[in-house]
Parts: structure tokens; C-alpha cells; sequence
């Protein structure tokens, strides 16, 4: 998700670079000569496309795979669980922890620092583990 969001922004600022260029002077808007300005917008648009659609539909497919509680092996092979399968929202609390919320997209929200601890040792401070 956070790869095809960039990608996203890189297509937006590569468009807004695209029409400063064309609204003001090329001389201006690049270090680069028009046609190579021209080229490098060019092959970045299609680089953030190309990860956009990459990771959006492998993005897609984990969300879909967590709302059916099944893994894509088990679709393709069309077996039948013997489990009972969880209802969707049961089943995105249980990878992303807790009600929905806007934390869910943060990556670091489950990570814990451990605290510095100080002990008269040889070794100096330690980091608990």
C-alpha cells in the first residue's frame, strides 16, 4: 500500500513539474535541455505506473485474502475449509489488531521501544530484547 501511495505522489509532483514547464520557460524549469527534461518526466511516469499497478493489485488480493479467510492457494485450488471461516470484520482485527481505525494504516503503531535499562555492569546501559 505504501509503495503504490508513493507511486501516486510521484505521478502527481511529475505532473506538476510537467505543467510548471510548459506555463513557464523550459530554460528555467530544468537543468536538463527540454527533450531530456521531456524524457526523464516521460520514463518516471511510467516507472511510478508501472509500480502503481503492481502493488495496488497485490495490495488488493492480501485484502481480499484476509476478508475471506482463506490464502490464495487455497482459492486457486478451490478447497473447501475446515475451519470456520471468520466474518470479514473479524478476520482485518485480527492482522491489523483491534476496531477499525485510522491507525491500521500506520506501520508503526505495534512496535514497542524497549526501554534503556541501567545496571552497575561491566558492559555499560543494555537495551532489554
Amino acid at each position: 500500500m505504501y509503495i503504490a501511495l508513493s507511486s501516486v505522489h510521484a505521478l502527481i509532483l511529475c505532473g506538476l513539474q510537467f505543467v510548471s514547464c510548459v506555463r513557464g520557460q523550459w530554460t528555467e524549469c530544468s537543468d536538463f535541455s527540454p527533450p531530456v527534461t521531456v524524457i526523464l518526466l516521460v520514463f518516471l511516469c511510467l516507472e511510478s505506473l508501472l509500480f502503481f499497478t503492481f502493488t495496488a493489485v497485490m495490495f488488493g488480493t492480501q485484502i481480499h485474502s484476509i476478508c475471506n479467510d482463506e490464502t490464495e492457494i487455497e482459492r486457486l485450488k478451490s478447497e473447501k475449509p475446515t475451519w470456520e471461516r471468520r466474518l470479514r470484520w473479524e478476520g482485518m482485527r485480527s492482522v491489523f489488531g483491534g476496531p477499525p481505525s485510522l491507525l491500521w494504516m500506520n506501520p508503526f503503531v505495534g512496535f514497542r521501544f524497549g526501554r534503556l535499562q541501567t545496571r552497575p555492569r561491566k558492559g555499560g546501559p543494555e537495551f532489554s530484547v
